[in-house]
């Protein structure tokens, strides 16, 4: 059987109950159908990641093989992944709905398990792209290089909007940012809590405890504070984009109790708070206005809230409270 889920912008993704002979008993998995746009490298770069993750014990849901023993099987012009179906939990971005008095948990337990990400040693032999291959973090390494922003440039419908002004502005930004001497290594790059999965607390109580961090489909090698400044920018403002200290003090804190960020992290956080904020107000602008421009309103529509997000945190009052 097979029932569809919620998906992202990469894959759809559906909930199947199979076996892999007579006899054996049924097994309920996750069954991921890639976009076609999506690269065999990326996708065998996703399946590296995850598969590695299991033998370090890092909570996520881990990859199948095909009796052939593949990860990754293509047909009718996709590709195709088994994972662990993760049963009895629920989504930290569900969770939080239930009220602010879930937050500390869901913020403890994302900032410790981004910090045990990051302790994860990775064989030196295996090559890992890293942020300026472009796809990865909301398509940073395009937006890096500068030729979509200089097409956004010449194109007469685009050239004067908001999104390409603030690429403009500060495409050099960004660049020295991503020199900056700073500790890189693997990071998950898409740490909203939509890709995290909880188990409640007991008797509907408010600690919850993290199960599983989903969905690599942005990981890299990158800025380890990149990772950080992702969860932060994404779970730690309000609909009006007023920043919650509250809940950014909570995320930090236990972050910095299994790594301890050094002095240029903690002076960067702030700027690539603003750097993935905008990584996703570019991506979503181009995605269902230039690639897709048959999107609904609300999609065409989403970029703005990570503008203005970023505009606060590059030189608003939330760059102070940071």
């Amino acid at each position: 059987s097979a029932q569809r889920l919620y998906g992202g912008y990469s894959s759809s993704n559906f909930r199947v109950v199979g076996r892999r002979g007579p006899g054996v008993e049924p097994q309920t998995l996750l069954l991921k159908i890639n976009n076609a746009s999506l690269s065999v490298e990326d996708a065998e770069h996703q399946l590296f990641v995850m598969d590695h993750l299991r033998h370090s014990g890092f909570p996520t849901n881990y990859p199948h093989r095909a009796e052939d023993g593949r990860m990754l099987v293509e047909s009718k012009g996709r590709k195709v992944i088994l994972l662990d179906f993760v049963p009895g939990v629920v989504a930290g971005s569900t969770l939080l709905e239930k009220g602010e008095d879930r937050a500390p948990a869901i913020l403890r337990e994302l900032g410790a398990a981004l910090a045990r990400l990051h302790a994860v040693e990775w064989p030196r032999e295996k090559r890992l792209r890293d942020i300026r291959t472009g796809f990865p973090v909301c398509n940073t390494g395009d937006l890096l290089r500068g030729e979509v922003v200089a097409a956004l440039e010449k194109d007469a419908a685009f050239a004067d909007h908001p999104v390409a002004a603030f690429a403009r502005a500060h495409l050099q930004w960004l660049r020295d940012l991503y020199d900056r001497d700073v500790p890189w290594g693997l990071i998950h790059g898409d740490g909203f809590l939509d890709n995290t999965l909880f188990e409640e607390g007991r008797s509907g109580g408010v600690d919850s405890r993290l199960v599983a961090l989903v969905d690599w489909e942005d990981s890299c090698v990158g800025p380890l504070v990149l990772d950080l400044a992702v969860s932060a920018s994404a779970c730690c403002f309000t609909a009006a984009n007023e920043l919650l200290q509250d809940r950014l003090v909570v995320l930090v804190h236990d972050y910095h109790k299994t790594r301890e960020l050094n002095v240029a992290e903690r002076e960067s956080l702030v700027d690539y708070m603003a750097a993935a904020a905008f990584a996703c107000s570019f991506f979503r602008f181009c995605e269902f206005n230039i690639n897709k421009p048959d999107s609904n309103e609300t999609a065409k529509d989403s970029w703005r809230l990570h503008l203005d997000r970023a505009k606060l945190l590059r030189e608003g009052a939330a760059k102070a409270a940071v």
